[in-house]
């Protein structure tokens, strides 16, 4: 019996989970009714709009766009929309899902990295549902290429469970409760806001913020102008 991939080998492990369209969409947020796919992107949306805004004139990128879930609610309130996979499979399904946006392309990428983006290319970067399924050393990367790819005052926006609420607790427990050898690849590892917090400001972001209203980390962050550092050196 062939063993399961490493929970870091993200392409073969999302190709895997996304053979079908059905598949896709359950492990992407566990539903598979259009009208609540429909809800919980725009859901996100709403949370958005309050950190970081979506703007007429912006190029948003997605790290983890998966069937385009957000993509579709966020692509037609922006001038660009990229969203970024690293499963081929999912990007396919993204593609007919979204195909009459205008100001649409699909990026498939590493798994690790953005480096068929362009630096100082886009105007928002956000990356929701996918924190938790990653190694927290490529959480911090993608936040560092994020701060890459924005230009001055650029907007990020991520998120992860909160393994310091009572529902991200039971999370943990649930899938603490998993035999090792039995533990599948994508599996949610929760996040603490302090986790959160540190990689962006590491990064280099200025206005973090960190919203813990209910178990969902949400953070957002600013990448500082040009003449804004002129001035702080000044």
């Amino acid at each position: 019996m062939d063993s399961q991939p490493a929970r870091s080998e993200y392409k073969k492990v999302w190709s895997a989970l996304s053979a079908t369209e059905e598949q896709a969409k359950l492990y992407v947020i566990g539903v598979t009714e259009e009208a609540a796919l429909q809800a919980t992107g725009e859901e996100t949306l709403r949370f958005l709009q309050q950190s970081v805004g979506i703007r007429k004139d912006d190029v948003v990128l997605e790290i983890g766009c998966g069937i385009g879930r957000v993509g579709k609610v966020v692509a037609p309130l922006c001038r660009k929309w990229i969203g970024c996979d690293v499963a081929s499979n999912m990007l396919s399904l993204a593609a007919e899902r979204l195909r009459d946006l205008p100001g649409m392309k699909l990026k498939e990428i590493s798994g690790y990295d953005l480096r068929s983006v362009a630096d100082a290319s886009v105007d928002v970067v956000y990356c929701t549902v996918v924190f938790m399924h990653l190694e927290s050393w490529d959480r911090y990367s993608y936040v560092l290429e994020a701060f890459r790819v924005l230009r001055p005052n650029g907007r990020i926006y991520v998120d992860n469970i909160n393994l310091c609420s009572e529902g991200g607790w039971k999370v943990f427990e649930t899938h603490r409760a998993f035999s090792p050898e039995n533990r599948p690849p994508h599996m949610t590892q929760n996040s603490t806001p302090q986790e959160i917090e540190t990689y962006l400001t590491r990064a280099g972001f200025s206005d973090v913020r960190i919203r813990t209203d209910d178990d969902w980390i949400r953070a957002s962050g600013r990448k500082q102008g040009v003449l804004e550092k002129t001035k702080l050196k000044s």
